[in-house]
Protein backbone atom coordinates (compact mmCIF):
# COMPACT_ATOMS: atom_id res chain seq x y z
CA UNK A 1 0.00 0.00 0.00
CA UNK A 2 1.29 3.51 -0.92
CA UNK A 3 1.59 6.03 1.89
CA UNK A 4 1.79 9.26 0.28
CA UNK A 5 1.88 12.80 1.99
CA UNK A 6 -0.06 15.14 -0.59
CA UNK A 7 -0.35 19.26 0.24
CA UNK A 8 -1.20 22.29 -1.40
CA UNK A 9 -3.20 23.74 -4.08
CA UNK A 10 -5.02 21.00 -6.41
CA UNK A 11 -3.08 21.39 -9.60
CA UNK A 12 0.18 21.10 -7.84
CA UNK A 13 -1.12 18.07 -5.53
CA UNK A 14 -2.11 16.68 -9.11
CA UNK A 15 1.02 17.37 -10.66
CA UNK A 16 3.23 15.88 -7.79
CA UNK A 17 1.50 12.68 -7.21
CA UNK A 18 1.06 11.89 -11.01
CA UNK A 19 4.70 12.81 -11.33
CA UNK A 20 5.68 10.22 -8.41
CA UNK A 21 3.98 7.29 -10.34
CA UNK A 22 5.00 8.50 -13.62
CA UNK A 23 8.55 7.83 -12.76
CA UNK A 24 8.04 4.77 -11.15
CA UNK A 25 7.05 3.66 -14.44
CA UNK A 26 3.32 4.19 -13.95
CA UNK A 27 1.39 3.58 -17.31
CA UNK A 28 -1.74 4.65 -17.61
CA UNK A 29 -4.52 2.27 -18.23
CA UNK A 30 -6.80 2.51 -21.71
CA UNK A 31 -10.37 3.26 -21.28
CA UNK A 32 -13.35 2.17 -24.09
CA UNK A 33 -14.42 4.02 -26.09
CA UNK A 34 -17.93 3.37 -23.92
CA UNK A 35 -15.99 4.90 -20.80
CA UNK A 36 -14.69 7.96 -22.73
CA UNK A 37 -18.32 8.77 -24.13
CA UNK A 38 -19.78 8.11 -20.20
CA UNK A 39 -17.40 10.30 -18.59
CA UNK A 40 -17.83 13.39 -21.03
CA UNK A 41 -21.86 12.80 -20.42
CA UNK A 42 -20.56 13.09 -16.39
CA UNK A 43 -18.39 15.85 -16.71
CA UNK A 44 -20.66 18.71 -16.09
CA UNK A 45 -22.03 17.33 -13.47
CA UNK A 46 -18.17 16.96 -11.57
CA UNK A 47 -17.73 20.35 -12.87
CA UNK A 48 -21.01 22.15 -10.97
CA UNK A 49 -20.29 19.82 -8.08
CA UNK A 50 -16.76 20.30 -7.37
CA UNK A 51 -14.79 22.54 -9.88
CA UNK A 52 -11.57 22.93 -7.82
CA UNK A 53 -10.73 18.94 -8.70
CA UNK A 54 -10.27 19.96 -12.76
CA UNK A 55 -7.23 21.25 -11.36
CA UNK A 56 -6.11 17.89 -9.39
CA UNK A 57 -7.04 15.89 -12.82
CA UNK A 58 -5.49 18.56 -15.15
CA UNK A 59 -1.99 18.24 -13.19
CA UNK A 60 -2.24 14.73 -12.61
CA UNK A 61 -2.80 14.22 -16.95
CA UNK A 62 -0.20 16.58 -17.25
CA UNK A 63 2.61 14.73 -15.12
CA UNK A 64 1.33 11.46 -16.90
CA UNK A 65 1.34 12.63 -20.28
CA UNK A 66 -2.23 11.20 -20.48
CA UNK A 67 -5.28 13.60 -21.91
CA UNK A 68 -8.04 15.24 -19.31
CA UNK A 69 -10.41 13.60 -21.19
CA UNK A 70 -9.11 9.86 -20.82
CA UNK A 71 -7.81 10.31 -16.73
CA UNK A 72 -11.45 11.83 -15.72
CA UNK A 73 -13.45 9.21 -18.00
CA UNK A 74 -11.51 6.54 -16.30
CA UNK A 75 -12.40 7.98 -13.11
CA UNK A 76 -15.78 8.68 -13.23
CA UNK A 77 -16.95 5.74 -14.89
CA UNK A 78 -15.30 3.19 -12.03
CA UNK A 79 -18.43 1.38 -10.45
CA UNK A 80 -20.76 2.22 -13.46
CA UNK A 81 -20.04 -0.92 -15.68
CA UNK A 82 -18.68 -3.27 -13.27
CA UNK A 83 -20.11 -3.77 -9.54
CA UNK A 84 -17.38 -5.66 -7.61
CA UNK A 85 -16.60 -3.78 -4.24
CA UNK A 86 -18.46 -5.53 -1.10
CA UNK A 87 -17.20 -4.08 2.29
CA UNK A 88 -18.51 -4.21 5.74
CA UNK A 89 -18.43 -1.18 7.73
CA UNK A 90 -19.85 -0.27 11.68
CA UNK A 91 -19.94 3.11 13.54
CA UNK A 92 -20.28 2.33 17.66
CA UNK A 93 -20.87 4.87 20.39
CA UNK A 94 -20.49 4.27 23.83
CA UNK A 95 -18.56 5.63 27.19
CA UNK A 96 -18.38 9.25 24.51
CA UNK A 97 -15.91 7.51 22.41
CA UNK A 98 -16.86 6.88 18.51
CA UNK A 99 -15.53 3.68 17.35
CA UNK A 100 -15.58 2.87 13.74
CA UNK A 101 -14.62 -0.50 11.90
CA UNK A 102 -14.42 -0.80 8.28
CA UNK A 103 -13.25 -3.84 5.68
CA UNK A 104 -12.45 -2.88 2.78
CA UNK A 105 -13.32 -6.26 0.09
CA UNK A 106 -12.42 -6.55 -3.66
CA UNK A 107 -10.70 -8.63 -5.85
CA UNK A 108 -6.99 -9.38 -4.98
CA UNK A 109 -5.13 -8.53 -8.26
CA UNK A 110 -6.57 -4.97 -7.07
CA UNK A 111 -4.27 -4.91 -3.96
CA UNK A 112 -1.10 -3.62 -5.48
CA UNK A 113 -3.10 0.10 -6.57
CA UNK A 114 -3.89 0.47 -2.79
CA UNK A 115 -3.09 3.82 -0.95
CA UNK A 116 -3.71 5.59 2.05
CA UNK A 117 -2.77 9.37 1.64
CA UNK A 118 -2.49 12.48 3.92
CA UNK A 119 -4.07 15.04 1.83
CA UNK A 120 -3.40 18.77 3.43
CA UNK A 121 -5.15 20.87 0.59
CA UNK A 122 -4.56 24.35 0.83
CA UNK A 123 -7.84 25.86 2.75
CA UNK A 124 -9.58 22.68 3.18
CA UNK A 125 -9.73 19.90 5.86
CA UNK A 126 -6.91 17.75 6.44
CA UNK A 127 -7.66 14.19 6.51
CA UNK A 128 -6.11 10.89 5.82
CA UNK A 129 -8.76 8.81 2.90
CA UNK A 130 -7.75 5.38 1.54
CA UNK A 131 -8.25 4.28 -2.66
CA UNK A 132 -7.43 1.92 -4.97
CA UNK A 133 -6.93 5.26 -7.55
CA UNK A 134 -4.87 8.02 -7.73
CA UNK A 135 -7.68 11.03 -7.37
CA UNK A 136 -11.01 9.60 -5.28
CA UNK A 137 -11.29 7.73 -2.04
CA UNK A 138 -13.36 5.30 -0.51
CA UNK A 139 -13.32 6.26 2.76
CA UNK A 140 -11.52 8.61 5.65
CA UNK A 141 -11.20 10.51 8.40
CA UNK A 142 -10.60 14.11 8.69
CA UNK A 143 -9.32 15.96 11.13
CA UNK A 144 -12.57 17.34 12.80
CA UNK A 145 -13.09 13.46 13.48
CA UNK A 146 -15.64 13.04 10.60
CA UNK A 147 -15.62 9.82 9.02
CA UNK A 148 -17.65 8.56 5.88
CA UNK A 149 -16.76 5.25 3.97
CA UNK A 150 -18.73 3.83 1.07
CA UNK A 151 -20.22 0.34 0.48
CA UNK A 152 -21.47 -0.15 -3.83
CA UNK A 153 -25.14 -1.59 -3.88
CA UNK A 154 -25.42 -3.57 -7.14
CA UNK A 155 -28.37 -1.85 -9.13
CA UNK A 156 -28.92 -2.25 -13.00
CA UNK A 157 -30.17 1.71 -12.95
CA UNK A 158 -27.20 4.21 -13.65
CA UNK A 159 -26.61 7.37 -15.22
CA UNK A 160 -24.11 9.68 -16.19
CA UNK A 161 -23.55 11.74 -12.83
CA UNK A 162 -21.01 11.34 -10.35
CA UNK A 163 -19.46 8.44 -8.44
CA UNK A 164 -18.27 8.45 -4.92
CA UNK A 165 -14.67 8.59 -5.41
CA UNK A 166 -15.76 12.48 -5.54
CA UNK A 167 -18.71 12.44 -3.04
CA UNK A 168 -16.43 11.02 -0.31
CA UNK A 169 -13.30 13.50 -1.37
CA UNK A 170 -15.31 16.23 -0.76
CA UNK A 171 -16.97 15.59 2.33
CA UNK A 172 -13.65 15.21 3.70
CA UNK A 173 -12.60 18.50 2.78
CA UNK A 174 -15.72 20.46 3.22
CA UNK A 175 -17.29 18.74 6.16
CA UNK A 176 -17.21 18.97 9.79
CA UNK A 177 -19.89 16.66 11.38
CA UNK A 178 -22.79 14.09 9.98
CA UNK A 179 -25.52 16.42 9.23
CA UNK A 180 -23.32 18.67 6.52
CA UNK A 181 -22.37 15.65 5.23
CA UNK A 182 -25.99 14.37 5.04
CA UNK A 183 -26.72 17.65 3.00
CA UNK A 184 -24.31 17.50 0.64
CA UNK A 185 -25.08 13.73 -0.03
CA UNK A 186 -29.24 14.51 -0.53
CA UNK A 187 -28.46 16.93 -3.37
CA UNK A 188 -25.70 14.82 -5.16
CA UNK A 189 -26.38 13.69 -8.76
CA UNK A 190 -25.42 10.26 -8.59
CA UNK A 191 -24.48 7.98 -11.24
CA UNK A 192 -24.76 4.66 -9.15
CA UNK A 193 -26.08 3.01 -6.01
CA UNK A 194 -24.08 2.87 -2.87
CA UNK A 195 -24.29 3.53 0.85
CA UNK A 196 -22.65 6.17 3.05
CA UNK A 197 -22.08 5.44 6.45
CA UNK A 198 -20.74 8.78 8.10
CA UNK A 199 -19.94 9.12 11.67
CA UNK A 200 -18.96 12.26 13.94
CA UNK A 201 -17.08 12.79 17.42
CA UNK A 202 -20.56 13.75 18.81
CA UNK A 203 -21.77 10.50 18.29
CA UNK A 204 -23.89 11.36 15.42
CA UNK A 205 -23.85 8.38 13.39
CA UNK A 206 -25.89 7.46 9.54
CA UNK A 207 -26.31 5.07 6.69
CA UNK A 208 -27.27 7.48 3.78
CA UNK A 209 -28.30 5.49 1.12
CA UNK A 210 -27.87 6.99 -2.47
CA UNK A 211 -28.87 5.75 -6.33
CA UNK A 212 -29.95 7.24 -9.23
CA UNK A 213 -33.28 6.80 -7.87
CA UNK A 214 -32.76 6.47 -4.64
CA UNK A 215 -32.10 8.70 -1.25
CA UNK A 216 -33.04 7.43 2.22
CA UNK A 217 -31.03 8.50 5.77
CA UNK A 218 -30.77 5.30 8.32
CA UNK A 219 -30.26 5.95 11.74
CA UNK A 220 -29.72 3.63 14.46
CA UNK A 221 -32.37 1.38 15.92
CA UNK A 222 -34.17 2.70 18.96
CA UNK A 223 -32.17 1.90 22.14
CA UNK A 224 -29.17 0.98 19.79
CA UNK A 225 -25.75 2.94 19.77
CA UNK A 226 -24.61 1.87 16.50
CA UNK A 227 -25.08 1.15 12.84
CA UNK A 228 -23.74 -1.01 10.55
CA UNK A 229 -23.62 -0.85 6.33
CA UNK A 230 -22.73 -4.16 4.06
CA UNK A 231 -24.27 -4.20 0.65
CA UNK A 232 -27.90 -3.49 0.44
CA UNK A 233 -30.59 -0.94 0.43
CA UNK A 234 -32.15 -1.99 3.88
CA UNK A 235 -35.30 1.23 2.78
CA UNK A 236 -35.62 -0.69 -0.69
CA UNK A 237 -36.97 -3.90 -1.53
CA UNK A 238 -36.60 -3.68 -5.44
CA UNK A 239 -32.94 -3.48 -5.27
CA UNK A 240 -31.34 -6.98 -5.89
CA UNK A 241 -29.39 -8.41 -3.15
CA UNK A 242 -25.63 -9.58 -4.25
CA UNK A 243 -26.03 -12.82 -2.47
CA UNK A 244 -22.60 -13.86 -3.61
CA UNK A 245 -20.48 -11.70 -1.27
CA UNK A 246 -22.51 -12.33 1.96
CA UNK A 247 -24.13 -8.80 2.38
CA UNK A 248 -26.75 -10.46 4.68
CA UNK A 249 -24.74 -12.50 6.39
CA UNK A 250 -22.47 -9.88 7.05
CA UNK A 251 -24.59 -7.51 8.43
CA UNK A 252 -26.90 -9.76 10.67
CA UNK A 253 -23.44 -11.05 12.06
CA UNK A 254 -21.82 -7.81 12.64
CA UNK A 255 -25.52 -6.51 14.67
CA UNK A 256 -25.71 -9.51 16.42
CA UNK A 257 -21.74 -8.64 17.83
CA UNK A 258 -22.37 -5.26 18.61
CA UNK A 259 -25.62 -5.81 20.35
CA UNK A 260 -23.83 -8.31 22.44
CA UNK A 261 -21.35 -5.97 23.47
CA UNK A 262 -21.30 -4.22 26.86
CA UNK A 263 -18.13 -1.68 25.91
CA UNK A 264 -16.96 -1.29 22.39
CA UNK A 265 -13.17 -1.00 22.75
CA UNK A 266 -10.67 -0.56 19.55
CA UNK A 267 -9.47 -4.34 20.50
CA UNK A 268 -13.48 -5.16 20.52
CA UNK A 269 -13.69 -4.09 16.98
CA UNK A 270 -10.64 -5.27 15.77
CA UNK A 271 -12.21 -9.23 17.16
CA UNK A 272 -15.30 -8.98 14.97
CA UNK A 273 -13.54 -7.13 11.66
CA UNK A 274 -11.27 -10.22 11.63
CA UNK A 275 -14.05 -12.58 12.10
CA UNK A 276 -14.32 -15.18 9.24
CA UNK A 277 -17.00 -17.39 10.58
CA UNK A 278 -19.83 -14.82 10.28
CA UNK A 279 -17.55 -13.49 6.64
CA UNK A 280 -16.91 -9.52 7.87
CA UNK A 281 -13.23 -10.84 7.27
CA UNK A 282 -14.43 -11.73 3.29
CA UNK A 283 -12.34 -14.98 2.16
CA UNK A 284 -13.76 -16.06 -1.23
CA UNK A 285 -11.31 -17.81 -3.32
CA UNK A 286 -13.00 -19.44 -6.01
CA UNK A 287 -14.01 -15.37 -6.91
CA UNK A 288 -10.48 -14.54 -6.04
CA UNK A 289 -12.05 -12.27 -3.75
CA UNK A 290 -11.65 -11.15 0.02
CA UNK A 291 -10.55 -8.21 2.39
CA UNK A 292 -7.61 -6.27 1.22
CA UNK A 293 -7.24 -3.93 4.58
CA UNK A 294 -8.74 -3.43 7.61
CA UNK A 295 -9.25 -0.05 9.19
CA UNK A 296 -10.25 0.06 13.50
CA UNK A 297 -10.83 4.17 13.93
CA UNK A 298 -11.24 6.39 17.29
CA UNK A 299 -12.88 9.37 16.00
CA UNK A 300 -12.55 11.54 19.26
CA UNK A 301 -8.91 10.94 19.88
CA UNK A 302 -8.09 10.19 15.62
CA UNK A 303 -6.79 7.40 15.91
CA UNK A 304 -6.45 4.91 12.85
CA UNK A 305 -5.32 1.65 12.84
CA UNK A 306 -4.97 -0.34 9.94
CA UNK A 307 -4.23 -3.60 8.91
CA UNK A 308 -2.85 -4.09 5.24
CA UNK A 309 -4.27 -7.26 4.18
CA UNK A 310 -7.08 -9.34 5.94
CA UNK A 311 -7.00 -8.79 9.35
CA UNK A 312 -7.20 -12.35 10.42
CA UNK A 313 -3.84 -12.77 9.53
CA UNK A 314 -2.50 -9.11 9.08
CA UNK A 315 -1.54 -7.20 12.17
CA UNK A 316 -3.36 -3.62 12.85
CA UNK A 317 -0.64 -1.02 12.67
CA UNK A 318 -0.85 2.81 14.19
CA UNK A 319 -1.12 5.37 11.26
CA UNK A 320 -0.37 8.68 13.19
CA UNK A 321 -0.34 10.73 10.42
CA UNK A 322 -3.36 12.89 11.00
CA UNK A 323 -2.86 13.35 14.52
CA UNK A 324 0.81 14.57 13.90
CA UNK A 325 -0.86 17.31 11.20
CA UNK A 326 -3.31 18.26 13.84
CA UNK A 327 -0.91 18.71 16.58
CA UNK A 328 1.98 20.34 14.32
CA UNK A 329 -0.95 23.27 13.54
CA UNK A 330 -2.04 23.54 17.36
CA UNK A 331 1.57 24.34 18.06
CA UNK A 332 2.10 26.63 15.94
Amino acid sequence: MYHPRLRGKYYDVGKHYGGILYKNGFVFPEVSKEKIEFGMESLPYLERFYPQIFEEIKGFSEACHTPFEQVSSFLLSIGVFDTTAQCSIFASFQNNEMIVGRNYDMLRNVKPFLESSLLCIENKYRYVGHSDVFIGKVDGLNEKGLFIGMTLVPEEKTRPGINFYFAIRYILEHCQNVNEAIKILENFHSSLSNNYLIADQSGNMAVVEVGPNHFHVIRPDHGESFIVSTNHFTHATSIPIASWSKTCERKTSMSQFLQEQETMSEQTAKQMMSDTKGHVCLQLNQYNFGTLYSLVLNLNNLTIQRAEGAPNRSKYKIDNRLQTEVFKHVME
